[in-house]
């Protein structure tokens, strides 16, 4: 060790600062906002419990009490599985969702493009389009299909048409929400070669959103198969129009072996899609 002031302030150096050691930056802590924010949500969502009247104590006194509900969720017909008229239903339910996605799919594409500045540059008609996107927007699946089944009538055409809407507004809005972040480089290339809107949205546009696009039909897919579950309770065909036939009638044990074999259908649809969407983006 070295003798004298500046050994000792060597050695002080080295031993508080070992060789190859680095500091590593303290973590940040959380902005004011977040703390706001946070106490904020909390806040509301006490406010808002106690509003509607909600009670963690009530709702276990309630599910512990005899109910039949419970008992049909707890001894499900796994019979209804294997039902032909199940079967059919089910079957239903799939052509619903694969028919009202690819259509909505199909319609969704060029209103997207048209409701951005790259797609159509004449402002008038790109608000149109945009008011008309907000409209579809803003009425749920199970309004639209209340809505055709006043217009049509009872079964699979309403289901369908409930579909092709919900479709549209969910593929429209976050494929339009994708080109306005795509690479303009592709663009400026195409109008300096002279090429028109057409070729421009064809050639350098489409490229760029199709795997975000085909991501988005699939996940519209998984939406529109719950959907049509749902939209059947109101008579849009389809294995809803099944459950709710046995929850009128109060055959809980029937009703209950419907859903849970539509949920583990579900299940392993959603699985395959992830898959393919992960593939895709």
């Amino acid at each position: 060790m070295t003798s004298g002031p500046l050994g000792a302030t060597s050695t002080e150096h080295h031993s508080q600062n070992p060789v190859g050691r680095q500091q590593l930056p303290a973590k940040p802590g959380p902005t004011p906002f977040a703390i706001g924010t946070t106490i904020g949500a909390i806040v509301l969502t006490v406010v808002t419990a106690r509003a509607v009247g909600f009670s963690f104590d009530g709702l276990i006194e309630n599910l512990g009490r005899p109910n039949s509900v419970v008992e049909g969720l707890l001894h499900p017909d796994w019979s209804q599985v294997w039902s032909p008229r199940s079967r059919a239903a089910f079957i239903e339910t799939l052509q619903l969702a694969v028919l009202g996605t690819v259509t909505g799919a199909f319609a969704a594409l060029p209103l997207a493009l048209w409701s951005t500045k790259i797609g159509n540059p004449n402002i008038v008609l790109r608000s149109i389009v945009r008011v008309f996107n907000n409209i579809v927007r803003a009425i749920p699946d199970l309004l639209w299909a209340l809505i055709f089944v006043s217009a049509v009538g009872i079964g699979a055409l309403s289901g369908l048409l409930a579909l092709f809407f919900f479709s549209l507004a969910v593929t429209t809005k976050l494929t339009s929400d994708v080109l306005d972040g795509i690479d303009p480089g592709p663009i400026e290339a195409a109008d300096a070669s002279g090429a028109g809107l057409t070729q421009m949205l064809r050639t350098a546009v489409v490229p760029q959103i199709l795997p975000s696009y085909s991501s988005f039909v699939l996940y519209n897919f998984e939406l529109n198969l719950r959907a049509s579950a749902v939209i059947g309770l109101v008579g849009a065909g389809g294995i809803g129009q099944r459950i709710e036939f046995f929850r009128s009638r109060g055959e809980w044990e029937q009703m209950w072996g419907l859903v849970v074999m539509f949920f583990l259908v579900v299940m392993i649809i959603e699985a395959f899609s992830v898959m393919l969407r992960r593939r895709l983006v």
